[in-house]
This record gives structure tokens, sequence and C-alpha cells, in this order.
């Protein structure tokens, strides 16, 4: 049997699948005419993932389903969803017997619920919750439950993503009139007016930017009607930047270099950073929920970084940016665009 590039989400695997030479029709996901390749020679990529799981009646689910729920979608892809079993069998075969109880039942992650204080599952030391609370309302500026910063700085590095000077991004403010801001009203605000951020204290501001004009628009909360003035900001150098929008892993090739349970360890933390820097800001929040997220961008800051990239949460499809330094960009054009419609959508709550 065979199968093909189109079996995984993993470019990795994608990349060693289209290599070969061998052209045919996938046993997995049925595409034909393509790269295809016998599945037994990826066994050692996964074996380290195997490794990872202990059978879990009571918290897990099948090993197909576990592993797409552990790595979110990105080592196999929708096309083979009901052959996923299958291919893994087939990729294992010929150590079947090493791993066939993890086929039998349900298996979870084994540092997951671990219920001895192994030191492995906690280099940070504190969840986000407490490390939370604590900067709220507890301490500020010297926290007593400390996170590891020399464990977060290497684990923030695996997201390290650099961006080439000329690439453009945009930024949105809603004018009054049809003429909207000059090039020189669209940067960021300066620190006496610089509100508090889900990336920037009260007082130091940053420079907020999305990937295109539909995100920045949502960004802007324009309304129908409204005139939004947009501003193209050209990157004048070259940028290193956290990239929390979690695209930025791949876990085949963290298993190869044995760094995949470190990193899953870790995986919780750095999603509920991306998550609290993606929420929209409501009127109704209050600033000090804004803290965490702000120690750790300055952190970031700190450690030689030049801003954050995480997902919009008003419009899914675009991502934005807080640059720390604004004079790495330049503003090189303003369009003013009037707002002639607006899609809602809505879900029962109550």
């Amino acid at each position: 049997m065979h199968c093909c590039s189109e079996c995984f989400s993993s470019s990795y695997l994608k990349d060693i699948i289209n290599s070969t030479v061998t052209i045919g029709d996938c046993d997995f996901c049925g595409t034909t005419n393509i790269s295809i390749y016998d599945p037994k020679e990826l066994a050692l990529f996964f074996q380290n993932i195997f490794d990872l799981y202990k059978v879990d009646s009571k918290n897990g689910a099948s090993i197909e389903i576990q592993i797409e729920l552990d790595f979110q979608g990105k080592i196999f892809s929708n096309k083979i969803s009901v052959n996923r079993k299958k291919l893994l069998n087939e990729i294992i075969a010929d150590d079947f017997n090493k791993y066939k109880r993890l086929f039998k039942g349900k298996v979870a992650l084994k540092h997951v619920h671990n219920k001895k204080k192994n030191t492995k599952v906690k280099p940070l030391q504190i969840s986000w919750e407490k490390f939370a609370e604590e900067i709220k309302s507890t301490n500020r500026f010297h926290i007593q439950n400390a996170l590891d910063l020399s464990k977060l700085e290497q684990l923030l590095n695996r997201y390290e993503r650099q961006i080439p000077k000329g690439k453009k991004y945009f930024r949105a403010r809603i004018s009054d009139n049809s003429t909207g801001f000059k090039i020189g009203e669209m940067k960021n605000p300066p620190p006496e007016k610089a509100k508090a951020g889900r990336a920037n204290p009260l007082g130091i501001s940053y420079l907020y930017i999305a990937n295109d004009i539909k995100t920045t628009l949502y960004e802007a909360r324009a309304s129908l009607f409204d005139y939004v003035s947009v501003g193209a900001f050209r990157l004048k150098e070259d940028l290193r930047l956290i990239n929390l929008r979690g695209d930025t892993y791949d876990p085949i090739f963290l298993a190869e270099q044995g760094e995949l349970e470190d990193f899953l360890i870790h995986l919780p933390f750095i999603t509920k950073l991306e998550q609290e820097l993606s929420k929209p800001r409501r009127r109704s929040d209050n600033e000090l929920d804004y803290l965490p997220t702000q120690y750790l961008s300055e952190f970031i800051k700190s450690i030689g970084f030049d801003g954050v990239e995480f997902q919009s949460s008003l419009y899914p499809q675009g991502y934005n940016l807080a640059i720390f330094n604004a004079s790495k960009f330049e503003c090189i054009k303003v369009e003013v665009f009037d707002i002639e419609k607006i899609e809602l959508t809505h879900k029962l709550i109550t």
C-alpha cells in the first residue's frame, strides 16, 4: 500500500514524500497520478509520537482521534479523516507489537494526566491562571510565583519569524468625513495618549497593524456608513517577531529533533497567551485583565524581538502585529473607505 503527500498536513512529511520519483495512486486518500510513498518508511518519524502516549481508558480517545486533537490537525489532512487509523497501522506495521496496546483502546499523552508531580511537566512552574491572578491582584512588579524566564525564552524562540524589509501592513482610523487622515496622522499615538492595550501598558505606545485592509477594517470596529482611513505601512528593515498564530510548528520536525514532548508540555501556556492577545477590546473591559499579556509582551521585547504576531478574532482569516518600535515602519499612503455594508453573525447563548 502507498500513501501520498495529500494524506498529510505536515509540510515536513510532504517534502519527504514529494521528493520521491515514484508516481501512482494513493491507497488512503484516493489521489491519483501523484508521488507515492511506502508508509512503513515513515515509521521512525511516528515512533517518537507514539512514545508520548499511554493507555488511558478514563481520559483518552482512540489513537487516531487523540493525535488529531493533540496536534491540532497538523499531521494528517482532512482527506483521510476516515482512514487515519488505517494509515497509522500501516506506518507502524513492522513494529506493531511494540505499540499494539495503543491501538486496542483509548490513549492520552503521558504528561497530561500525570498524578505525580513530575518535574519535567512543570518547567514554567505555574499555570496561566495562577500567574494572571497574582499579577492582577497580589503582586505586580515582584512576582513571588515567578515564571521560569529562561525556560520561557527558550520556548518563545521556537516561534521566531523573520519578516523581510519592504513588506506592507495596514492600520485603520475612523474619520469624521471623506477627507480622512493624512499620512502623518496614521502612526501610533504618542505615549501621553497611549491607552492600555492587550500588548502595551498604559503610556507605552505600540504600533498595531494588520496583514490586509479587510482585517484592519474589522479591527477598527468600523460601522455602517463610517469613513475609514487606511494607511499602508512599509517595513524599513528586517523584523524579528514572535508568531503566536499557531502555524509555526511542525510536529514531525519536532519529533525528529526530540523536542516534541517539551513543546507539547508548554503549548497550553503559549496558546493561552495567543488567545488573550487576540481578544477584541470591549468597553466593559477591566484594564487589569491586560496585565498578563502586557507583562509577557514586555518580556518578549526585552529578549530582542520587535513585536508579536497573533490571529485576529474579529476577522479569523487575518492576523495582527503589535510592533514595539514603530520607527521600523513608514506610512507610504492613505486611502479612505466608505463602509457600505456590514454582515453580522450571531449565536444563541441563553
